[in-house]
């Protein structure tokens, strides 16, 4: 059902800081920002990240999956509910960039948008910049529940499992859009974004170090699931970003499924374990809405509830 992982919906104790650091540090650029609400994109596509100003709730709001036109949107509820995702409302429109949206909260509480037509803005000025937004991580306490859910009700496929501890799914060819950890409650580990190549994450480290003065949380190193080199940092508010390179392709003759050892070798092909800073960072999910959010709705724009 899914074909593609959108981006992500944080909310922001500081607008401008949140927009200033994607931009300085990642190269993000900004297409729109209204109502308390700012859209940056890495690509064409209209945004591949959305940071909403709210200065009593900091957290992570949605993650957005595309799917390929309204017909899927509209028999999408039925199969989601089956599979343990409670309903947010129904199908909306009135949102910058994108179609039409809805809505679901999974067994583990993370809320999904599906949504279809993102529009296409002309492409940012060279720099360096990542591809696109890549995947994100999610802890959840209940693996089984989850992974049916993201199977049964949103479609994705197997990729790789680390024991009980780790699991990872893909959507399309890239290894995972979406991975799950074993946590004591349900968080936003991390986001990711896709770079062309090892470099530019050490030129992302260094944007760091010359904004602030931060240092990067995990990397440069790789994992063995997904196979991509990896740096792990926090944004403005503290939640973790990963940039990525070399994520593999899920073709017949690139990758091979399979489950890994629980050894820290595993999701650190070059060096350690993970860090105590590493494993405790998480971003809190904030308190779902259901249907159109109010911060999408700027005054000038008409909006209504979309009808087959």
């Amino acid at each position: 059902m899914v074909t593609r992982i959108g981006h992500i919906a944080l909310h922001v104790k500081d607008l401008d800081a949140a927009v200033e650091f994607q931009e300085q540090v990642i190269g993000m650029v900004e297409t729109e920002r209204l109502a308390g609400a700012s859209y940056l994109t890495c690509n064409e596509r209209h945004h591949e990240l959305i940071v909403i100003e709210d200065r009593v709730n900091r957290g992570y709001e949605h993650l957005a999956l595309e799917v390929p036109d309204s017909a899927t949107l509209e028999g999408a509820a039925k199969r989601l509910t089956a599979a343990g995702g409670t309903m947010l409302g129904g199908i909306y429109d009135g949102e910058p960039g994108i179609d039409r949206a809805l809505k679901v909260k999974s067994p583990a509480g993370h809320v999904y948008k599906l949504f279809c037509g993102m529009e296409t803005v002309d492409a940012p000025p060279p720099g360096d910049r990542p591809m696109k937004f890549e995947h994100i991580s999610c802890k959840v306490a209940n693996h089984r529940a989850e992974e049916r859910f993201l199977t049964d009700g949103l479609g994705f496929r197997f990729s790789d499992r680390m024991g009980f501890l780790a699991s990872w799914w893909h959507c399309n060819e890239d290894h995972h859009g979406i991975a799950l950890t074993l946590a004591p409650r349900s968080e936003l580990s991390h986001y990711a974004y896709q770079w062309s190549d090892f470099n530019a994450l050490g030129r992302v480290a260094d944007r760091l170090k010359a904004r602030s003065g931060r240092k990067c949380i995990w990397g440069p190193s790789r994992h063995g699931p997904g196979n991509n080199q990896f740096l792990y940092l926090h944004d403005e508010d503290g939640a973790m970003i990963e940039c990525c390179s070399e994520i593999a392709q899920m073709t017949a003759d690139h990758y091979q499924p399979k489950n890994w050892s629980m050894h820290p070798s595993t999701i650190n092909q070059w060096g350690g374990p993970p860090l105590p800073r590493f494993l405790l960072t998480g971003f809190p999910i904030v308190k779902p809405q259901p249907g159109r959010p109010a911060w999408a709705i700027p005054a000038d724009r008409t909006a209504t509830t979309a009808r087959a």
